[in-house]
């Protein structure tokens, strides 16, 4: 386990605090005002060079995405993921947990819907579209689509594990290292300047 994953992104952790009502809103609003991706493109990438390869089980990929468990933050209580485009078109799941979601690279296009019938109407009633570096929360119940860009790449906090849904495949322990690979080559190229990273190795 990982005790401090998060080191200068701990405030955001908190926001997995933070209920629903509009006038719930975060303890330290700062952290919502930019300049954090690329500490958190860093932290992502050392993240994965020293990724459990046991996590491969509690990893896996649906229509649309794959989420890769990367670390636990027993300091912060919570679990960090990572979310990747994968093929298929992903459709309306409700939310089975509460998470915060950072975008590290590439966009993350969201559709909210009141209930099955706006999904049967094709009417959501949220449509946002977040580009790098930004941070949504998404409560239980929530019932949404999300699309993310093939070059994207998002980090996903949650205090307990993503459930998988209907139909995900878990990876395996090779399928887990080369989606790994896959995010590291994605988030090295969002780098600023001629920075580089480490590669990860089998």
């Amino acid at each position: 386990m990982t005790s401090h994953a998060l080191a200068h992104l701990a405030p955001v952790a908190a926001l997995l605090n933070q209920g629903s009502a509009p006038a719930d809103v975060p303890d330290n609003p700062d952290i919502l005002q930019g300049g954090w991706r690329p500490g958190a493109v860093h932290q992502a990438l050392d993240l994965i060079t020293r990724a459990d390869p046991q996590f491969a089980g509690r990893s896996f990929t649906a229509a649309g995405h794959t989420h890769l468990l990367l670390a636990e933050d027993t300091e912060h209580d919570c679990l960090l993921y990572l979310r990747l485009y994968a093929e298929g078109s992903p459709g309306p799941e409700a939310a089975t947990e509460k998470t915060v979601t950072l975008t590290l690279a590439g966009t993350s296009h969201v559709e909210c819907y009141r209930h099955q019938g706006d999904v049967g109407d094709d009417h959501p009633w949220l449509v946002r579209t977040f580009a790098e570096e930004s941070i949504y929360a998404c409560h239980p119940g929530t019932l949404r689509t999300i699309e993310t860009s093939d070059d994207g790449c998002q980090l996903v906090l949650a205090r307990t594990a993503l459930a998988p849904p209907v139909g995900a495949a878990p990876l395996t322990a090779y399928s887990y290292r080369e989606a790994l690979g896959t995010a590291q080559r994605i988030l090295t190229a969002a780098l600023p300047g001629d920075e580089t990273a480490a590669e990860v190795t089998a």
